[in-house]
């Protein structure tokens, strides 16, 4: 997949989890050596969905550098080592971290062999489900020594997915168009929170049987599908709106897209599988209600 600036949006928000999903699951404990079973106190995140998790435990004092993707104001006063998917190494090691948290390499990257080598402790997660979401927060607690603020982390998050389901209930599901990407149109597809978040908020996946977890789609499978919404989600690079949609071939034969029903929701809030997945789960079901 190309990372140049017209895929930026692609590339910067979902696109970690296509190389997370190509990597194998259980990455090698790379600089797991002594002192790995203390707790870490000097902790770099390079997955902004993991960094507001260790920000939701009360963990933000730990952290010592960002990413240029991590954008809490609570962060603003901590160095940047650069971008999430290729950091700065020489800046990572200079701030001498006792854990750093990065993304599965695929043979195209070696972030975490190279980081191993200097003897950096890495937990490189594989967030796809929200029962990664659910496993990736607790070893988090663990590793930072924050167990119980870890717990009661997960379990608000499966209080708010639960009220949200049940206020769907009885609801008509309309089948949804979820645009990770849309030249070419890239989306959610089974086992994934995505998938699962659409479910909880009342709404039907219209590839809920794709073949791959974020498979890329044919404009003609769309337009075969016929989506009763689709749902953008929208960010500094993505300017893709109602208007451009209903100019473009294959979109315009959408009837979701000639009878207005596309919901803009925030990418931010949206593609990052962490603490924050109710509050999209919520949002998306107040808006699937606005439209029906």
């Amino acid at each position: 997949m190309s990372y140049d600036k017209s895929h930026r949006y692609i590339a910067l928000i979902l696109a970690p989890l296509l190389v997370a999903a190509c990597a194998e699951r259980d990455a090698p404990p790379a600089g797991a050596g002594a002192g790995a079973n203390a707790p870490a106190q000097r902790v770099i995140s390079l997955i902004p969905s993991t960094t507001e998790t260790i920000l939701a435990m009360g963990g933000g004092d730990r952290l010592v550098a960002r990413s240029d993707y991590d954008n809490d104001a609570a962060l603003a006063h901590l160095p940047s080592v650069g971008r999430a998917l290729t950091p700065s190494l020489e800046q990572l090691t200079v701030l001498q971290p006792d854990l750093v948290i990065a993304w599965p390499d695929n043979m195209s990257r070696s972030v975490i062999g190279r980081l191993g080598e200097l003897g950096v402790q890495i937990y490189a997660p594989e967030i796809q489900t929200l029962a990664d979401i659910y496993e990736t927060t607790s070893e988090l607690g663990r590793r930072l020594g924050l167990e119980a603020a870890a717990d009661s982390v997960v379990a608000d998050i499966k209080d708010q997915l639960e009220a949200v389901s049940e206020s769907t209930a009885g609801r008509e599901h309309p089948s949804i168009f979820y645009v990770v990407w849309h030249d070419p149109p890239t989306t959610a597809g089974p086992a994934t929170f995505i998938n699962e978040l659409i479910e909880i908020a009342g709404g039907r996946n219209v590839f809920a049987d794709a073949p791959a977890q974020w498979p890329q789609v044919s404009l003609e499978t769309i337009v075969s599908r016929q989506p009763d919404v689709i749902v953008l989600p929208s960010g500094d690079d993505q300017t893709l709106d109602l208007r451009r949609l209903r100019a473009r071939v294959g979109w315009r034969d959408l009837r979701a897209v000639r009878e207005g029903r596309v919901i803009h929701v925030d990418a931010e809030l949206f593609n990052r599988p962490g603490p924050r997945v109710a509050q999209a789960a919520r949002q998306l079901a107040q808006l699937l209600r606005q439209s029906s």
